[in-house]
Formats: C-alpha cells, sequence, structure tokens
C-alpha cells in the first residue's frame, strides 16, 4: 500500500495500474495520506485502526520528506508548520505513534519493521529549541529529531510488555540512502533557479559519477527490510547503538556515541 496525497488523481491511478501489470500483484494499492496535514494523517491512521477485520501489518518505510532549496523563503504546510519540521518529521512521529497499538498487537511470530530515512545533514541538525533558521538547517534539524523519535519508539517497543510474554518483534530503522540523482536534490542543488539547473545540465558527467542513482540509493532500504535478524538480540539489547544503516551496513551516529 502507498500513502499519497491523493489516492483518486488520475496520475496515481495510472502509476498503481501500472505497478499491477509489472508486478503481477493486484493486491498494490494507494491511500489517502496527506503529511502536509495532520488532520489527514490522523484520518488515514484511524481509518487503518478500526478497520474490521484487523488489518496485517509487516511492515512502514516512513520515505517520504522535502527539501527547500537554499536562499529561498521558508514554507509552512497546512497547519502552518515550518514545511521541513512538519512533513519531515512531525507527520512521520505523528503517523507511527497512531500506529503503535496496532504494531505491538502483530503476532509474535510476525517479523515487523519500521525504516525511516534521513540523511547526513542530521549533523548540523539542533534541538533543544529546533534549530530552523536556513534550509540545510531545518532539513538537518527536522532528520535529527526523527532519529531521536525512532530511538525513542524502539525503546517503546521493547520495553512493552506482551500479554502472551513474548519478546519484541519489532525493529526500528534509520536508513541514510546517500545522495541520490532525484528531483528533490536536483532542486536542492540548482537553488531552484532555471539558471542552476543550467548549470546542473552543464555539470551532469560530474553529477553522473557522484550522486547515487535511485536503484542505488534504494539498495540500503531494501537490506534493512529484508536482511535476517538476529533473534538472540533483539528484544534484548534494543537500540543499542544501532539501528542506523549506511551503504547497506550498520554504521555509528551521534546518537549511538551519546
Amino acid at each position: 500500500m502507498l500513502l499519497v496525497r491523493n489516492h483518486t488523481d488520475s496520475w496515481t491511478v495510472e502509476f498503481i495500474e501500472e505497478l499491477r501489470r509489472r508486478t503481477e500483484n493486484n493486491l498494490i494499492y494507494a491511500e489517502t495520506c496527506d503529511l502536509s496535514s495532520l488532520h489527514s494523517v490522523r484520518e488515514f491512521a484511524t481509518k487503518w485502526i478500526n478497520t474490521t477485520p484487523p488489518r496485517r501489518l509487516d511492515m512502514i518505510i516512513c520515505n517520504a520528506g522535502v527539501v527547500t532549496p537554499p536562499f529561498t523563503s521558508s514554507r509552512e504546510t497546512l497547519d502552518e508548520i515550518e514545511q521541513h519540521w512538519g512533513i519531515n518529521y512531525l507527520a512521520h512521529y505523528h503517523l507511527i505513534n497512531l500506529l503503535s497499538p496496532a504494531i505491538r498487537v502483530q503476532p509474535p511470530d510476525r517479523d515487523v519493521r519500521i525504516i525511516f530515512t534521513t540523511c547526513a545533514l542530521y549533523a548540523v541538525g539542533q534541538l533543544n529549541p529546533p534549530d530552523l533558521s536556513s534550509p540545510w538547517k531545518a532539513l538537518g534539524t527536522s532528520k535529527l529529531a526523527l532519529m531521536t523519535a525512532a530511538q525513542d519508539f524502539q525503546n517503546q517497543f521493547d520495553t512493552y510488555q506482551r500479554p502472551d510474554k513474548s519478546v519484541n518483534n519489532i525493529r526500528v530503522y534509520c536508513v541514510d540512502p546517500g545522495l541520490v540523482r532525484t528531483p528533490m536534490l536536483r532542486g536542492f542543488i540548482s537553488f531552484g533557479t532555471i539558471w542552476g539547473l543550467l548549470l546542473y545540465l552543464l555539470m551532469w558527467p560530474f553529477w553522473f559519477i557522484v550522486l547515487k542513482s535511485a536503484w542505488e540509493g534504494a539498495q540500503t532500504i531494501l537490506h534493512c527490510a529484508m536482511s535476517p535478524i538476529d533473534y538472540g538480540k533483539r528484544g534484548e539489547e534494543g537500540w543499542g547503538g544501532s539501528g542506523y544503516y549506511r551503504d547497506c551496513q550498520e554504521a555509528k551516529s551521534i546518537l549511538s556515541q551519546q
């Protein structure tokens, strides 16, 4: 299932049909969950939890995000919240927090995973209070807050006492896919201007070498989604300084060093 701004628009409908055709899987579908509106997030989560019979839940990948080009004016969500803070952090936190009851009650033999995507700019982020003074600072701060929330979610799942006394069957990952040639990064590099875009195109051979393709960037996400888990450690050490992945392997982060 894909969460999109509007699952009834023609582009989304055609995209879902194409995915079904290419994968030969008619179970692919989309539902509306606009991350720029916390009300939309709550509507989706409430609908999910109240569905009878309960839906199966194996994995949640929180991959959506925004990057405002440098030296541009600050943008806000529908809730009048700074865009990076509202979409990159608050919306994902709100979604997982609301879905937590449905996540915790999954059968103990089910391997449940939650994956958040982050980026190296989290290192320049600042919390207490959040530093949203510039696009890169706002992006870094939102990703740092998201990683902190991921650590807290893992701790909550680890300390949750299941009625059946089984060990925790939920893992939370933070994934840094690296610099990927996406329209979002292109807009950031080109400063959101025509002249910047022309310069980007002139330097295309350089960007082709330096930046990853979308396929390459997805590999670490796929690694965390499909790699086997050491069941002897799960639920025993919790986050334990792990949970942050880069280039398909565990990596140290600022949070794991604290």
